[in-house]
């Protein structure tokens, strides 16, 4: 399995390397504890590149990120149930098998078709809490713009993955996303997003839409730009092409792959909001995905497992721009119209 596991907090005070290629035992090489420091460790003997051993290190404090924009602060509502006496959000997904990741419904999308910050509620299946939220940043006038000229897939965004502390606290950032604007043309500029660690700066990974046809694809490259993770499922899957009919099409398993092993799943799950949007015929962004990390056991790499469902989310669902505006309820209403004077 290719997914690294270097920085996983397996046990408070201790971390797991993993041996980099190139280097034998023996050597001295440079990483990073799950709360930000630089330690130098040598290589026992015995261990080569692909292989992991544990190191011991003496915790600190974490020194979280400035809290983030107004838009985050405002995804929060008081009646969520917290993480209690957690300190360090690595800690937290080191901890969990899964999560369960909430679009927040915009409402002046739903009305008018004016698309605002995406925001996400992320929680715990098993216990219903809720433990991060993610919400994009709203980047002044140009990033206003960009929201209502792109789609979701095109639009350049900046993100943040936040702890929530409790109730009067800002949400504490530990996870950026970064997807620069690009001029797509086939294979050319393809969307893509860098993922760091706010608590570091460090880049953690970065994922790629790659140029397909009949396929949604994305791709994980880690620091060195090679493939880890990848996402590739058929565009004429019957859970996408029947989306939300009573036959059963409930939910689309998007299947993580490691080479050709399965090591997690990614599933888009139908709910009330997007029954109502078809019974009416007025967009809700209001997609729900459950995010199993099976294999997947770094708590970087399943933040990083987070994001790419985000990453999945707007390069697929997203609406935006002339979209957003014509299916909401307002373009609905102006569709309906015109089509009533034409008929008299």
């Amino acid at each position: 399995m290719n997914v690294p596991l270097a920085t996983a907090a397996a046990v408070p005070g201790q971390f797991a390397v993993l041996v980099p290629n190139g280097v034998s035992a023996g050597q001295m090489i440079q990483t990073s504890t799950p709360d930000g420091q630089q330690v130098q460790v040598q290589v026992p003997p015995g261990c080569g590149p692909g292989s992991q051993f544990m190191v011991s290190y003496q915790p600190q404090a974490v020194a979280m990120a400035a809290p983030v924009q107004h838009a985050m602060a405002g995804a929060v509502a008081p009646a969520l149930h917290y993480w209690p006496g957690a300190a360090d959000p690595f800690a937290i997904l080191q901890s969990l098998s899964g999560v369960s990741i909430k679009q927040q419904i915009n409402w002046a999308e739903v009305l008018v078709g004016w698309d605002q910050p995406e925001k996400y509620l992320i929680s715990d299946p098993v216990t219903n809490r809720d433990l991060f939220v993610a919400a994009e940043r709203s980047d002044g006038v140009m990033g206003m713009l960009g929201r209502q000229v792109f789609e979701g897939g095109s639009r350049p965004f900046n993100l943040d993955i936040a702890m929530l502390t409790g109730p009067g606290n800002a949400p504490e950032p530990f996870v950026r996303l970064q997807r620069p604007f690009a001029c797509t043309c086939l294979c050319f500029g393809r969307p893509r997003m860098h993922i760091y660690n706010a608590l570091t700066n460090q880049l953690i990974a970065s994922t790629v839409e790659p140029y397909s046809c009949c396929h949604l694809r994305i791709g994980m490259n880690d620091e060195a730009g090679g493939e880890v993770l990848k996402v590739d499922h058929h565009c004429c899957d019957c859970s996408l092409l029947c989306w939300g009919c009573p036959c059963g099409c409930q939910e689309t398993n998007f299947e993580v792959y490691d080479g050709n092993q399965v090591v997690g799943h990614i599933r888009r799950q139908f709910n009330t909001a997007q029954a109502i949007g078809r019974i009416t015929g007025v967009n809700a962004d209001s997609d729900q995905f459950h995010v199993d990390f099976k294999e997947v056991q770094s708590p970087q790499w399943k933040a990083a497992l987070i994001a790419m469902a985000l990453f999945l989310d707007y390069c697929y669902f997203v609406k935006g721009g002339s979209t957003a505006r014509r299916e909401s309820a307002l373009g609905r209403a102006i569709d309906v119209e015109r089509r009533w004077n034409n008929d008299n």
